[in-house]
This record gives C-alpha cells, sequence and structure tokens, in this order.
C-alpha cells in the first residue's frame, strides 16, 4: 500500500509543481482579474461535477469492486449528459430572469466553456474513480501526470508561441488535458474489465444513488466551506480581490496534495477490506504522517516574506501573505479532514462527512456575511479557516466515540517513525511493483 502512496505522492507533487508554474504564468501574463474570472470558471465547473457524482463520483470506487464495471458505466455517462443539459439551462434562466445572480457567479462569455469543461471533466473523473475503486493506482498516476503535463504544455504553447494571454488561452489549455486523460482512462478501463455485464444495472443504480445521495450533499456542503467565500468577494470587491484570494488559496490548498495522496490509497484499501480495527489502526498512522508532513510545507510557505511572493507573482498580488497566514490553520485542518472523510466514506458511513460539513457550513454562513465586508480577502481566509477546523472536531469526536482511541494514541512516537522508515524501505526496495 505504501508503494502506491508513494507513487500517487509523487504524481500529487509533480502536479503542484505544474499548478505553481501554472499561478505563476497567470498572474505575470494574464493578471489577477484573469485569475479570479479562472477562479470562477473551475469553481462552476466544480459545481455541475458535485451534481453529477451523484451517480458517477466516489460511489464508483466503493462499488468499483463490487460490481460489474458496465453496470457502472452506463448509467454514469447518461446522468453526465443529463446533468450538463440541466446546467445548461438553468444558465439560460439565470441568464434572462436573474442577470444580477448570473454576472456574479458566471464570468463574461464563460458559459459554454463552462459547460464543455465540466462534460469532459465529468468523464475524465468517472474513469478515474474505476480505476481507484480496482486499485489500479499505478495506472492512476500515470494518466493523471499526462493530464497535468498537457495542460501546462498546451498553456505554454499558447503564451510564448500563439501570443494568446488570455482566459481563454487557459481553457483551451484545460480542453486538451482532460480531453486525453479520459481518452486514456477509458481505455484502461476496457483492458480492465473482463465483463460488461448490464444484468440488473437499475439496481445497482439504486444502490448508487443511496451510497452517493449522502456522500454528495457532505460535498456540496463541503465545498461551500471552501469556496462561497467566492462569490462574496467578486460581488463586493471585484474580480482583482478575488484573483489574489485565488492565489493564495492555491498557494496553501496545494499543500493538501500530502493528505489526498495518502488518502486516495486509504479509501480504496479501506474500500476493499471489512477489518474494522486494521482500518483505525491503519487511520491513526497515516493521520499522524500527514499532518506532520503537512505542518512542515506549511512552515515554509509562512516564513517566506511578502516581497518573494511580489517578486513571482507581481506586484498587482500585494495582500497575498496575509491571506496565507490567516488560511494555514485551516489547511492543516483540511489534511486531516481528508483522512477522517475518506476513513468513513472507505466503510460505508458517509453520514458522518454529511453532518461535519453541515457544522462548518453553518460557520461559513455566519462569519461569511459578517468578516467579508469588514476586512475584505483576509475576513474570507478566517472563515475559511474557522470552518474547516470546525468540520475536523466534529469528526475527530466521532471517530473517538465510534472506535474509543485515546487522545494520546494520535501523539507521535518513536515507533511511528521507525515504523515509516521500514515501510519506505520496504516500498522502494523490496515491494512488489505496484498495479
Amino acid at each position: 500500500m505504501l508503494k502506491k502512496i508513494v507513487g500517487t505522492a509523487g504524481t500529487r507533487i509533480l502536479n503542484a509543481l505544474v499548478n505553481l508554474a501554472i499561478l505563476f504564468l497567470i498572474t505575470n501574463h494574464i493578471g489577477s482579474k484573469g485569475l479570479g474570472a479562472i477562479g470562477l470558471i473551475l469553481l462552476d465547473v466544480g459545481i455541475i461535477q458535485l451534481v453529477i457524482d451523484l451517480v458517477a463520483g466516489s460511489a464508483l470506487i466503493y462499488y468499483a469492486s463490487r460490481e460489474s464495471i458496465g453496470k457502472l458505466l452506463i448509467p454514469a455517462y447518461c446522468w453526465i449528459a443529463l446533468v450538463n443539459i440541466l446546467f445548461y439551462f438553468i444558465f439560460q434562466l439565470l441568464k434572462n430572469r436573474f442577470p444580477i445572480v448570473y454576472s456574479t457567479v458566471i464570468p463574461i462569455g464563460s458559459e459554454p466553456a463552462i459547460i464543455g469543461l465540466a462534460l469532459i471533466n465529468a468523464l475524465m473523473l468517472t474513469h478515474y474513480n474505476l480505476l481507484l475503486g480496482h486499485e489500479r493506482i499505478k495506472t492512476y498516476n500515470k494518466i493523471f501526470t499526462t493530464q497535468v503535463l498537457i495542460v501546462l504544455t498546451v498553456f505554454l504553447v499558447h503564451i510564448f508561441f500563439l501570443r494568446q494571454k488570455n482566459v481563454e488561452a487557459f481553457v483551451n489549455s484545460l480542453y486538451a488535458g482532460y480531453s486525453i486523460a479520459a481518452l486514456l482512462g477509458f481505455f484502461a478501463m476496457i483492458r480492465l474489465s473482463r465483463s460488461w455485464s448490464f444484468s440488473n444495472w437499475a439496481a445497482t443504480t439504486r444502490k448508487v444513488i443511496r451510497y452517493g445521495t449522502v456522500t454528495q450533499i457532505a460535498n456540496v456542503l463541503h465545498i461551500g466551506n471552501k469556496r462561497f467565500s467566492f462569490y462574496l468577494i467578486k460581488r463586493f470587491m471585484g474580480l482583482p480581490s478575488l484573483g489574489i484570494y485565488t492565489a493564495g488559496v492555491q498557494l496553501t490548498e496545494g499543500l493538501r496534495l500530502i493528505g489526498q495522496s495518502i488518502s486516495i490509497v486509504q479509501f480504496a484499501t479501506l474500500s476493499n477490506t471489512s477489518d474494522k480495527n486494521y482500518a483505525t489502526q491503519l487511520t491513526i498512522k497515516l493521520m499522524k504522517f500527514t499532518v506532520l508532513l503537512t505542518f512542515a510545507a506549511v512552515l515554509i510557505l509562512v516564513i517566506l516574506p511578502e516581497s518573494f511572493y511580489t517578486w513571482i507573482f507581481s506586484k498587482a498580488f500585494t495582500g497575498v501573505k496575509p491571506v496565507i497566514l490567516i488560511l494555514s490553520p485551516g489547511v492543516m485542518a483540511l489534511a486531516a479532514n481528508a483522512i477522517f472523510s475518506h476513513y468513513f466514506s472507505g466503510l460505508g458511513n458517509p453520514k458522518v462527512n454529511l453532518w461535519s460539513n453541515v457544522v462548518g457550513f453553518v460557520f461559513t454562513l455566519i462569519l461569511a456575511f459578517s468578516l467579508i465586508p469588514l476586512f475584505g480577502i483576509n475576513g474570507a481566509a478566517a472563515t475559511a479557516s474557522v470552518s474547516y477546523i470546525s468540520t475536523v472536531i466534529y469528526q475527530y469526536i466521532i471517530f473517538k466515540k465510534r472506535t474509543g482511541t485515546l487522545f494520546r494514541e494520535w501523539m507521535p512516537e518513536k515507533q511511528d517513525f521507525l515504523d515509516f522508515r521500514e515501510l519506505i524501505k520496504k516500498a522502494f526496495f523490496q515491494g512488489r511493483p505496484g498495479k
């Protein structure tokens, strides 16, 4: 399992570096207003994906080892098409009946890009989920790496060869990366599947929806906790301020790669086991590694002076350092949240994640409308950190009640570091190649 974690971590680190390169290119060639528009486009695509995930989300990971790929894939494709058509008409309704809301949530002229990216992104993520559900971590990592490198390459071509320095250049880069990854994922599934049985697909779809409904409500609230402030910043302060906030968010939340790398493999592992004691001990062990590594990475961002950030991103992004400082405790909480969330989901208990995000969203609603008008993007950062921390506190309380875990068990011990070193040695020098 650790070999898969190491491979996934390497992939995520590469993704983080690519994202930093893209952020540098956007800030220096497109500007804060353009970054603000890109942030909204990606947020809107993410919201559409939340609805799609009802049938084509993490439930596919959970059921991939339990059902035929055909029973999962065909309903997912149909649902993706239906949801994108639905959102097309929702956008038309907003444009004609609620123009103020429309202009707040959708950058001018970006509606076709949002729908198009949402469609291709959904196909790509569906294939990713099925690969993860079958624990084909190595295949997933290869395709994901190809995706991010294509995005960067196409973006560089647009900027330096085509001299196209606008939001459309980045959108075209996403089209290229998502499309190729979706195709590679599809061909990988064809090789993976021995049977494409469609019998009783309706019953399977009902099970997926029952699992997915709770999970997606939790995810909607989770995205609300993380991104609701985007719309308020756009409304009260405009796209340039949103661009500065987006830069701070991308830098800090980029550190989630540590928790994501570990939790992806954790979820795939727990979805294929019924040993609750093993799941508990594994979660505690992985939590320690995740939080410690994230803390070390956060410390680096906090130590760097603001002059470094303005040198990298231009003076238009003055004010990003306070956002990073205020978001730092929240990023630590997000690292823990990733491990807790995948523990509960991996054991088929997504309702815990739902209620933890309800708690976080209550704090978001209370604080966002009071802190953002008063303190601007710093208020948005404070809102996010409090929301993330409250979410993790709730998850910890439930985990403690269900497992009887004592607080001292979460404290790093010498044996943890020895175990980690031994696992690293086995992963690199003794382990068999991952799937």
